[in-house]
């Protein structure tokens, strides 16, 4: 088939699939310019610790500039002129870009006015996530791409959108400045779509904007718009839950726990234990999980080994929503280790009980965190199911200590900076 598709279309297409399909990983190309000319170069794209690769792959650049060639063979490309580039047009080939300032810049100007075609505004900020998350460029940098998209309209882009802001909030749970920087840009960046669409969906209006009116109403609630806040406390107190819209059940459930009192926990679990229905069952799961009190984390940790209250096939869930919430955290890891011998007894013939150790690393983000997770599993590898989900889990809290402890003080001067304008 290559060879037949290399005859039709002129190009090695069995060398070049040779090369893609006998090594792993994908490249990331990074353009750079002296005044004078444009150098492309390439190497493998990692994401936390690595040994730096030598490997290199034919890359179909996909660029309408006539300065550049179909492919990329070897490891740097000098071509002559520095003007703006963009490649992978259609993003259909397998590599990033690390665009340099010039041609970063052109590229936001055209999503900001809306020039630029829908592929090309998810992937410029997609990629900007993945060269953050992969130390190529700070994270501190999303945030000049994301006030290029307050104007965006597509749902499949705001969902980028959504990511790129959600990424940023590991940053700053120790800095309440830029804590409060980042909530006032997540609400700024949803307010023109918050206002259009409201909370009550329209008889005419189309699945996009069903969907696109959670993504802006959860934003905005991280926002801590007190009009939003308060509407969702309305819903919740006037409506029974069964009749509100599921598509925003979670979220109002999930703001009315997170700012109301312990009562409102109580009431949430009592529904929960006698309620039929899976949807309304996951979404309190959701919503009670987002408590910021203590006590209330311990109730609901105990409650993991209380099966007239969670069925023992739900508790990976509600685990996996406790030791990723950011008050729950620290509980969670605790209680993780003071009942691991519950977790033996009752998941231990279970196919999932190797996911425990991934689900606490997916939650974990300090230094002492990470020096705990290896105490306490390190003697467990043993286990030959749980050897690659502790050896896993172990890379990837390392991987994100080493993001954070490089990224914290770039993102949260940029907010401060980004919030007293």
């Amino acid at each position: 088939l290559w060879n037949e598709l290399g005859a039709a279309s002129g190009e090695p297409v069995a060398d070049i699939m040779n090369t893609w399909i006998s090594q792993s990983g994908y490249p990331v190309v990074s353009i750079t310019s002296d005044g004078n000319n444009t150098t492309l170069s390439q190497k493998q794209f990692f994401r936390g610790p690595h040994t730096e690769s030598t490997k290199t792959w034919p890359i179909p650049l996909g660029s309408d500039s006539p300065n550049l060639p179909r492919l990329m063979r070897d490891t740097t490309l000098i071509v002559d002129g520095n003007q703006p580039l963009r490649l992978n047009n259609t993003n259909s080939a397998h590599f990033i870009t690390n665009y340099d300032e010039k041609s970063l810049s052109a590229l936001l100007a055209q999503i900001k006015d809306g020039s630029l075609d829908t592929y090309g505004r998810m992937q410029i900020l997609n990629e900007g996530v993945l060269l953050a998350n992969g130390g190529v460029i700070s994270n501190a940098k999303l945030l000049d791409y994301l006030q290029a998209y307050e104007d965006e309209t597509l749902e499949p882009v705001w969902d980028m959108i959504s990511l790129a802001l959600g990424n940023l909030r590991k940053f700053v749970e120790d800095d309440l400045e830029a804590e409060k920087a980042l909530r006032g840009l997540s609400a700024q960046i949803a307010r023109k779509h918050y206002e259009r669409l409201g909370w009550q969906k329209q008889a005419d209006e189309s699945s996009e904007d069903t969907k696109l009116r959670n993504t802006v109403i959860g934003l905005t609630l991280y926002g801590e718009v007190p009009e939003a806040l308060a509407t969702a406390r309305e819903i919740y107190d006037s409506t029974p839950l069964e009749e509100i819209d599921s598509e925003l059940r979670p979220l109002i459930i999930s703001s009315v726990v997170r700012y109301g009192d312990a009562s409102v926990v109580d009431t949430l679990i009592d529904i929960y234990r006698k309620s039929s229905s899976p949807e309304l069952k996951q979404d309190i799961n959701i919503g009670v999980t987002s408590t910021r009190i203590p006590a209330k984390i311990s109730e609901l940790l105990d409650s993991l080994k209380d099966s007239d209250t969670i069925r023992p096939q739900d508790v990976f869930r509600w685990f996996v929503y406790l030791v990723r919430g950011r008050e729950s955290r620290d509980l969670t890891w605790q209680w993780t280790r003071d009942n691991w011998q519950w977790i033996v007894d009752t998941f231990g013939g279970d196919k999932n009980y190797e996911d425990f150790p991934r689900y606490v690393a997916s939650g974990l983000k300090t230094p002492k965190q990470l020096s705990e997770y290896r105490e306490f599993f390190g003697p467990l590898k043993d286990e030959a199911a749980l050897t690659r989900a502790i050896t896993v889990g172990i890379t990837e809290i390392e991987d994100r200590v080493e993001l954070i402890q490089r990224d914290t003080t770039a993102v949260t001067t940029a907010l401060k900076a980004l919030g007293k304008d």
